[in-house]
């Protein structure tokens, strides 16, 4: 790591010798710089009863951590300002404020707000001990002092983004270990459940959205949670092999907005109800994404759209012996006509009417009657009968699983 005071970055760089060296340091100047270390104890006076009032300074930084910082920091300010050897415990004041306040909490604005008070202190102390006579001269030296303390904010600046960074890396493990141990979980650790709605900052007893992008579409799923969940607390997690979003749903809303995922191929599950539930969701949503054919799904699929091959998949051997029980009638016709014979059936099963059968396939009404005659007498189930049309779609769901 680089020195607070010795870095490579251009934009620090150019405040690396905030006033030049100490021969440029009028006699007049210095000797203002030599009695305000002498009194640091009253700069430290003026500046701390401000600071302390500011929002966050108050309830966050001690009183004699404030007193401390402020001294170190106006020993540094006026060495370089005075051209003055400056001690290498003091080089590291920057960042060492700039990561502390960054890790209390204190807002950005807020510090630089403070650091910059730095400035009408000592400029005010500097008056205070200045002639009349002599203020031309302290005035041509204002832009060693404004280029001090510009410097030292610079750096503060930079520490306290670099925190920031960091607390940002630790707070994302954190989180990711969290919920990594509750979607393993069965959900019913209701110690593990708190701790993991605490880091997400949600109400565990929310409503959760669950989606699950098979690793050809994560990408596609990373750019929709950046760009349109926003608001909604989203967590991404690596997860089996497959990127899972976690997401607080609106309230009162029954299933994810349409926008959120349009064009997006994933499997979502069923609204968690409470992040209790998530666990089993992800599960579902996980089961599937394993049924969606590489990048095929246009948008999300939900497990509505995709039970039959869940259920398919999740019967084992047994899916296909209900596909022989259900087909094997079929087997004494060519390709050809088994061909025919199904998209008849399969059409009529989804449409329920023979005219749109008619219409879709481009045959007469009594071919398409013929064909369901058939298909029953060859395996005993009416596609006509919603009962035996379901039995019949699964089966082909079944015998498609198998590669059959």
């Amino acid at each position: 790591m680089h020195n607070a005071l010795e870095n490579d970055d251009p934009v620090r760089a150019s405040a690396a010798r905030p006033a030049g060296d100490g021969a440029s340091v009028s006699p007049e100047l210095r000797t203002l710089v030599r009695d305000c270390l002498d009194d640091l104890d009253e700069l430290v006076g003026r500046y701390v009863p401000e600071v302390s009032r500011f929002d966050y300074y108050e309830a966050t930084v001690p009183p004699e951590e404030l007193r401390e910082t402020a001294r170190s920091c106006f020993e540094l300010l006026l060495r370089l300002i005075g051209g003055l050897p400056v001690p290498e415990d003091l080089r590291g004041v920057p960042e060492r404020l700039g990561r502390r306040r960054a890790r209390q909490g204190v807002p950005l604005e807020r510090l630089l707000q403070a650091v910059r008070m730095d400035f009408r202190v000592l400029w005010t102390a500097f008056l205070e001990r200045t002639r009349p006579e002599d203020l031309p001269q302290l005035t041509r030296g204002a832009v060693r002092v404004w280029e001090a303390v510009e410097f030292h904010t610079v750096h503060v600046h930079a520490a306290y983004l670099d925190q920031v960074a960091v607390l940002a890396r630790e707070q994302e493990r954190e989180r990711t270990a969290l919920l990594g141990r509750l979607l393993f979980s069965d959900g019913r650790d209701q110690q593990l459940v708190a701790q993991a709605a605490t880091l997400l900052q949600v109400n565990a007893q929310s409503d959760f959205v669950v989606a699950v992008a098979p690793p050809e579409s994560q990408e596609e799923l990373r750019r929709a949670v950046t760009t349109r969940l926003t608001g909604h607390s989203p967590h991404l997690q690596q997860h089996n092999g497959m990127l899972v979003l976690v997401a607080r749903l609106p309230q009162e809303a029954d299933a994810p907005p349409p926008a959120w995922l349009a064009g997006v191929a994933c499997a979502v599950g069923p609204v968690a109800r409470g992040l209790a539930r998530v666990p089993d969701t992800v599960r579902v949503a996980e089961a599937i994404a394993m049924t969606m054919d590489g990048g095929a799904a246009a948008g999300p699929v939900t497990l509505v759209d995709a039970w039959m091959p869940v259920a398919a998949a999740r019967l084992g051997p047994i899916a296909g012996m209900l596909a022989d029980s259900v087909l094997s009638g079929l087997d004494r016709l060519s390709p050809h006509e088994r061909g025919r014979l199904l998209d008849t059936v399969v059409a009529y099963c989804k449409s329920g009417t023979v005219a749109a059968v008619t219409r879709d396939l481009y045959c007469h009404r009594n071919t398409v009657l013929n064909r369901l005659s058939r298909f029953t007498e060859l395996t005993g189930l009416q596609a006509t009968r919603p009962t035996d049309a379901a039995t019949i779609l699964f089966a082909l769901q079944c015998s498609r699983s198998r590669g059959g």
